[in-house]
């Protein structure tokens, strides 16, 4: 009985607005949950981000209802640009010991011209992040959340509900979670997403 209501209260108050607009929507505060909820953030999100810095270029989070959490962030080092990937090797939610959690991590290096694309890309997204006119409820699905930094130091957040399928943040959502396995030991033509970034900037602006 506890198990299912904890559940419950998991997923909805991760939901969002599901009015399905091609626009994110500001994240929400986690230092204002209280219980077991501000007891998964605040492990949850440090763990998570390990190697990531505090001022994102450009960051991606996956937080699934069941599934196990994943996040990248575009990260300058000694010069060169990598797309830092991490994951956990179960769902941190449901791990009977959140201890025995492990943190799968990769760092990719990315050319100046994808560097520079992912981040007018982020930058984007959040000057058109937009605080929604209504909520509707669903439970099961995704929470995803896209973070930068703006030019006066602040940190921006937007966050979608699991997008309809073809939608424009669907396609953002794809083209991320491909930024997300990028790894140079693969088979992965960088020119292609390099384009579908180029085509989402340019539906954007629309």
């Amino acid at each position: 009985m506890k198990q299912t209501i904890l559940i419950l209260t998991f997923a909805l108050t991760t939901l969002l607005c599901y009015g399905q607009k091609e626009h994110l929507e500001p994240a929400k505060d986690f230092k204002q949950y209280e219980g077991v909820l501000k007891e998964y953030y605040d492990n949850v999100f440090p763990k998570l981000y390990k190697g990531f810095s505090q001022t994102p270029y450009a960051r991606y989070t996956s937080m699934p209802s069941f599934s196990k959490e994943y996040a990248f962030s575009v990260e300058t080092i000694d010069g060169k640009h990598y797309i830092i990937s991490n994951s956990f090797s179960e769902n941190f939610w449901y791990a009977k010991k959140r201890n025995t959690v492990k943190l799968i991590s990769n760092k990719t290096e990315i050319d100046n011209i994808l560097y520079s694309k992912i981040g007018e890309l982020f930058q984007i997204l959040a000057e058109q992040t937009k605080i929604p006119e209504k909520e509707t409820m669903g439970l099961d699905g995704v929470s995803y959340y896209f973070a930068t930094t703006d030019t006066s130091g602040q940190i921006k957040t937007g966050e979608t509900w699991s997008p309809n399928d073809n939608s424009l943040l669907d396609k953002l959502v794809n083209v991320c979670d491909k930024l997300f396995s990028q790894d140079s030991k693969k088979n992965i033509i960088k020119t292609d997403i390099l384009n579908e970034i180029e085509t989402l900037i340019e539906e954007f602006k629309k």
